[in-house]
C-alpha cells in the first residue's frame, strides 16, 4: 500500500530516514570517506531530528512540511501482511516538493519559473528487509504522479515543461535512480551527484 504520510506514520518514517543515511555511510567507497560521511550525517541527523528540524522529534517535522497546504507531499509504503491496520509497518518513504532553490531567484525571473516547474525528491528510503521488491519504484512512481498533477507555470499560454531533480551521495541510490526510474546525471562530484528526469505533462 502506497499512500500520503499520516501522523501515526511519522515516528517510523523518521527512523527509516536515519537508516537511509546509514546506508549512504556504509556504501562510501573508502574508509576515509565513510569516516567523513559518518561525521557529516550524524551531525545532520541530529539537527534534522531536533525540535523545529525538518524531521523533528518523532517525525513531527515531516507532517508539518509534507502535508497540505504546502507544495509538498510525502508518500509511505505500508506493509500490512499478517498485521492489523492499527499495527501496520512503514517500509518505505519518499518526499516530493515543488522547487529546489526558489528563494535564490528574483521574483518572476526565468530562473524562478524553471524552479517552479522542478519537483525535488527528498528523504527517499526503503527498509533493508524490504529492498529488492519494487517498493522504491512504486514510491517514485507515486511521487512522479503527484508532480504531474501539480499546476505548471505558463509561457505564452502553454504549460511549461516539468522535471524532477535530486541530490544523492549514495552510489546505491544513484544506480537505482538511473537504472530503475529513468533519471540521468546532470552533475557529479567526488561526493555527490545531481540527477534529473523530464516529465511528460501531456500524459
Amino acid at each position: 500500500l502506497i499512500r500520503p504520510i499520516q501522523p501515526q506514520d511519522a515516528p517510523e518514517a523518521a527512523v527509516l530516514w536515519r537508516h537511509g543515511l546509514q546506508q549512504t555511510i556504509d556504501a562510501a567507497a573508502t574508509e576515509e570517506k565513510r569516516k567523513s560521511y559518518r561525521e557529516f550525517f550524524e551531525k545532520h541527523a541530529k539537527e534534522e531530528c531536533s525540535e523545529g528540524g525538518a524531521v523533528g522529534i518523532n517525525g513531527t517535522g515531516l507532517i508539518d512540511f509534507f502535508c497540505p497546504p504546502n507544495d509538498a507531499c510525502m508518500f509511505v509504503a505500508i506493509h500490512c501482511e499478517g498485521r492489523t491496520s492499527d499495527t501496520s509497518k512503514v517500509v518505505g518513504i519518499v518526499g516530493v516538493k515543488r522547487g529546489m532553490d526558489s528563494e535564490k531567484f528574483p521574483i518572476d525571473s526565468e530562473e524562478q519559473r524553471v524552479d517552479y516547474n522542478t519537483f525535488s525528491i527528498w528523504k527517499m528510503s526503503v527498509a533493508e528487509e524490504s529492498r529488492g521488491r519494487g517498493i522504491g519504484k512504486k514510491l517514485m512512481a507515486k511521487a512522479e504522479e503527484w508532480a504531474k498533477d501539480q499546476k505548471p507555470s505558463m509561457v505564452d499560454g502553454v504549460a511549461a515543461k516539468k522535471r524532477m531533480r535530486l541530490y544523492t551521495a549514495n552510489p546505491i541510490a544513484a544506480a537505482f535512480y538511473t537504472s530503475a526510474v529513468g533519471f540521468v546525471v546532470e552533475e557529479k562530484t567526488d561526493h555527490y551527484g545531481i540527477y534529473v528526469k523530464d516529465l511528460d505533462i501531456d500524459k
